[in-house]
């Protein structure tokens, strides 16, 4: 798909807000009940003469973003997060636009704690996705779109989720080249589940529908910035651990309606430990693109797999899980035994059936052993 004057059309329903929009997103929201109870569930001292005040004084997303998602990510980095450490990220961000694309973990704290970083480093917001299975009301639509998100269809029929496809590779790369912004974007459809993070190479295949037939040039004109995230404390970490074992023991799992919105509450309330997000620009004279698109594709992903397994950051609770799953004092020095009596408190916390146990054990071991693999 090429780039044309059309192009505004087709992005509508996958860009965010234009100006005209934001304006009536934020009229809209100064008179809804349901937002200004969700803002005082974050913020409980805000009336709603405050929320509507915040509101009016935004002129775009940005301010939007400044006024009542930093100040979320702000508390919830000095309630939740012992130490946060960002590498990489300067060298990347002071480089011009990029696109960033990152191991999933947790809904919102991948692409926010990325945001919040920028933000008090002097850098630009960027574009961030967000699955319309998360878009599950109208009051979410708008806080979503204000908080200058794109939209990533992942139902329909399969010629429609081919031209959703097409659409939004078209976008990334406009954004990138002619808007001359930055977007993130996950390496896979959802989170990681069982700690094994892979880049979905579907996702590789929608960044080069828009591309050309040079694929190495295409791939480098999008800015590729590989994202690793890593969390001592695992958001969410047994509902993860419940759906896998739902889906092997029943063949699948169906969400509720706001599972997903409860996934991230919980995800930001919950305590993380360390933190840790780096940052490596994607060097494609690195990648293999003398095969065919299917081989390509999957060089592709390895190279951007190994960049996220390189720059993981392990702590010992995945030092600890390992050496307890595969019943080892491999990585006792990465621990003391007050650290392992700590993790153990922590794993009967989160259930007491052995087989979710087991799942959480491989959650947290897996990282080991993929950073192993990457070392070796």
């Amino acid at each position: 798909m090429t780039i044309t004057k059309e192009i505004a059309t087709i992005f509508e329903t996958i860009a965010p807000y234009n100006q005209q929009q934001i304006d009536a997103a934020l009229q809209w929201l100064t008179t809804n009940t349901k937002f200004k109870n969700g803002v005082r569930y974050i913020y409980p001292d805000w009336s709603d003469e405050e929320i509507v005040y915040k509101l009016n004084k935004c002129n775009n997303c940005a301010d939007f973003q400044v006024n009542f998602i930093e100040p979320m990510i702000r508390s919830l980095i000095e309630n939740s997060i012992n130490n946060l450490h960002i590498t990489g990220l300067e060298d990347v961000a002071k480089a011009g636009n990029n696109l960033y694309i990152s191991n999933h973990r947790d809904i919102f704290l991948d692409s926010g704690l990325l945001q919040y970083t920028l933000y008090h480093r002097g850098y630009p917001f960027t574009e961030i996705s967000l699955g319309d299975n998360l878009i599950v009301n109208s009051v979410m639509e708008r806080v979503a779109k204000l908080n200058n998100m794109y939209t990533v269809f992942r139902t329909g029929t399969r010629v429609e989720l081919l031209q959703n496809a097409k659409n939004l590779s078209a976008y990334l790369r406009y954004s990138i080249a002619h808007k001359k912004v930055s977007s993130w974007i996950a390496q896979g459809n959802g989170r990681t589940k069982d700690g094994n993070d892979k880049t979905f190479p579907g996702l590789v295949r929608m960044l080069l529908m828009s591309g050309g037939t040079n694929l190495k040039q295409s791939l480098k004109d999008l800015h590729i910035v590989i994202s690793s995230v890593s969390y001592e404390y695992e958001p969410c970490a047994v509902e993860k651990a419940v759906e896998l074992q739902t889906k092997d023991e029943l063949g699948g799992y169906k969400k509720a309606k706001f599972e997903n919105i409860n996934s991230i509450i919980k995800g930001v309330e919950e305590y993380k430990g360390d933190v840790s997000l780096h940052f490596e620009k994607l060097n494609e004279e690195n990648i293999d693109f003398s095969g065919d698109l299917k081989t390509t594709v999957r060089a592709i992903a390895d190279e951007m797999d190994r960049l996220v397994y390189k720059n993981y950051k392990l702590f010992k609770t995945n030092y600890i899980a390992y050496d307890i799953l595969h019943k080892t004092n491999l990585f006792v020095d990465f621990y003391t035994r007050e650290n392992l009596n700590e993790f153990k408190e922590y794993m009967q916390s989160q259930s007491n059936d052995l087989d979710i146990q087991e799942r959480l054990l491989k959650m947290y071991a897996n990282p080991v052993i993929n950073k192993q693999r990457n070392v070796n």
